[in-house]
């Protein structure tokens, strides 16, 4: 078993979420935009869209979670999934920018249908990122190491997706928008099952086979109702995403209505995305000196100083202090949001030390559960706010942007801050490893008698 990566397994592990946040950061900041002002969809329409079908996200992630612990091969039973995906997700991120090209009366129905594909697509490749880093190794240090590539090369994925993907669409498709972001989506597609193949290639899972043998579901139920970290993290995380997809998907409307200056919302997108860039690489030299939970609440206090920021920006008018504040907030949330994920991979092995299961898919598939309801929160404000797309907004409109893009997202980011209180795996966290990486050895020296 090996705890040390180098440094080619790490990149290779960051360019699984590399592709990823290049298709998924585009459908998070644009998809409603796109329903809205290109589709035509109306925002009441749009909002029941966003509730049925993320359903899915309910079921699909645990269903993949499932699926990965069941499964066997000659390549590990995470990595093919990088393989499997890849394609799949690709050809849903295509299809759901293309309604637009079909008649009027068919848009919904073909909006339910890729976007139901689509969801479904995105569960399984997130599963099968959050699932292969227990895998990677079993020292937290080297875990987070691991992440931060995943995170930077993640954010960098939703950097170049943020800056390019309204130039893409001028440049592409000219006057015609549904013509560009169909291409735009097309060009990102490509390169995101490029960097799937590579990180299925490169990334080798660590943990021996002895360890890693099918997990019965009802033994995987079990071990995961009474595991208290477990569910402190993913309700965590569960209210993280719903922040994030939030703010994320009315960055544009925010600086179209409210700014009024569309073009920089591009700019913010990037702006953020470097941001939680320097904010991940952060956390593998902080959690050397303090607890987890002690980092991610520091961080998340930054995140609700931005949004600070952002309502002074919001009151002046001034885009020079909108940028400011989406980049503090990011940098917060960039870093607290980057710990979370080797804090899931703590309660996996907390499953199998304290209740001898480790059951990695299940417990590493719920994470993005939040991004589903945030598309309905956001439609659902705007729409009780009275937003109209494309006029000039009035004085409710522009509080239910504020809302969705300044006051909502810090209420969620102080909801994270009492909710990671009650994480105490850090007491135990190196009791825990020593005793598991003495299981493992016997596991091994018996499998080599």
């Amino acid at each position: 078993m090996e705890n040390k990566l180098t440094t080619a397994n790490k990149v290779a592990y960051g360019f699984s979420d590399f592709g990823n946040n290049l298709v998924f950061v585009a459908a998070t900041n644009y998809l409603m935009f796109y329903y809205t002002d290109v589709a035509g969809l109306s925002l009441a329409a749009t909002g029941i869209l966003f509730l049925i079908v993320r359903i899915f996200d309910a079921f699909a992630g645990p269903i993949f979670g499932i699926l990965v612990d069941k499964t066997q091969t000659r390549f590990g039973k995470v990595r093919p999934w990088f393989l499997w995906m890849a394609v799949p997700y690709a050809i849903s991120a295509v299809l759901l920018f293309s309604i637009a090209f079909f008649p009027a009366g068919s848009r919904l129905t073909l909006a339910y249908i890729t976007y139901a594909v689509f969801t479904v697509c995105f569960a399984g490749l997130g599963t099968a990122i959050n699932a292969i880093l227990p895998s990677l190794s079993a020292d937290p240090n080297e875990r987070a190491s691991a992440n931060m590539f995943r995170n930077v090369l993640g954010q960098a994925g939703g950097l170049i997706s943020g800056l390019a993907i309204l130039p893409l669409v001028s440049m592409l498709g000219g006057t015609n928008n549904a013509k560009g972001f169909a291409m735009g989506m097309g060009l990102f597609a490509v390169i995101l099952v490029i960097a799937e193949v590579f990180t299925f290639i490169s990334v080798r899972e660590n943990i021996t086979p002895e360890q890693e043998k099918p997990v019965p579901l009802h033994d995987s139920i079990k071990a995961l109702l009474p595991n208290g970290p477990w569910w402190t993290i993913i309700i965590t995380n569960i209210i993280i995403f719903i922040g994030v997809v939030v703010k994320n998907s009315s960055t544009v409307y925010f600086f179209k209505y409210v700014l009024h200056n569309e073009g920089m919302s591009a700019i913010a997108n990037s702006v953020s995305s470097l941001a939680m860039i320097v904010g991940a690489i952060t956390i593998p030299f902080l959690i050397k000196k303090y607890p987890m939970r002690t980092v991610v609440i520091a961080n998340l206090l930054v995140a609700i100083l931005g949004q600070g920021v952002l309502l002074v920006a919001a009151q002046t008018a001034s885009v020079g202090s909108a940028i400011l504040g989406v980049a503090v907030s990011a940098f917060g949330l960039g870093a607290a949001q980057s710990l979370m994920f080797v804090m899931t991979a703590e309660t996996v092995d907390y499953g199998e030390w304290r209740f001898g299961v480790r059951a990695q898919g299940l417990l590493t598939s719920v994470s993005a559960i939040g991004a589903g309801l945030a598309g309905v929160i956001n439609s659902e404000i705007l729409a009780r706010f009275h937003f109209v797309p494309n006029v000039t907004q009035t004085a409710s409109g522009i509080m239910g942007i504020n809302i969705c893009f300044i006051y909502g997202p810090a209420l969620i980011d102080a909801l994270c801050v009492i909710s990671i209180l009650f994480y105490g795996l850090d007491k135990v966290s190196a009791k825990m490893h020593a005793d598991l990486m003495a299981k493992r050895e016997s596991e091994m020296n018996e499998g080599a008698i």
